[in-house]
């Protein structure tokens, strides 16, 4: 479980709070992340299945590889900042026809 919490605490995931005291779930430890693109993404680390479960936008994936789930968040990140990017380019655009030339 160490690894899976170490890369996720680079990845800026915090675990819930709580996560010590729960007794009834020693084999499942639960971290967010909060973007403001994609909004709550949970992972649940689970012991007995020896993974993690991402839930991001009401889906779930499951990982128990280290080299999916660094891809998979790598898209998340790319589609956010292809996101931003149109925001953006609508944003100049519309300033632009704004002006009086």
């Amino acid at each position: 479980m160490s690894m899976y919490r170490s890369y996720l605490l680079k990845n800026q995931f915090w675990a819930k709070k709580g996560n010590e005291k729960d007794h009834n779930l020693e084999s499942e430890k639960v971290f967010i992340k909060h973007d403001s693109e994609v909004g709550g993404i949970y992972a649940i680390i689970n012991t007995e299945k020896k993974g993690v479960k991402i839930i991001v936008n009401g889906e779930e994936h499951w990982f128990n590889n280290f080299d999916k789930l660094d891809s998979f968040l790598g898209r998340l990140k790319q589609r956010e900042d292809d996101f931003m990017k149109i925001l953006r380019r609508k944003n100049l655009s519309k300033r632009l026809r704004t002006l009086d030339i």
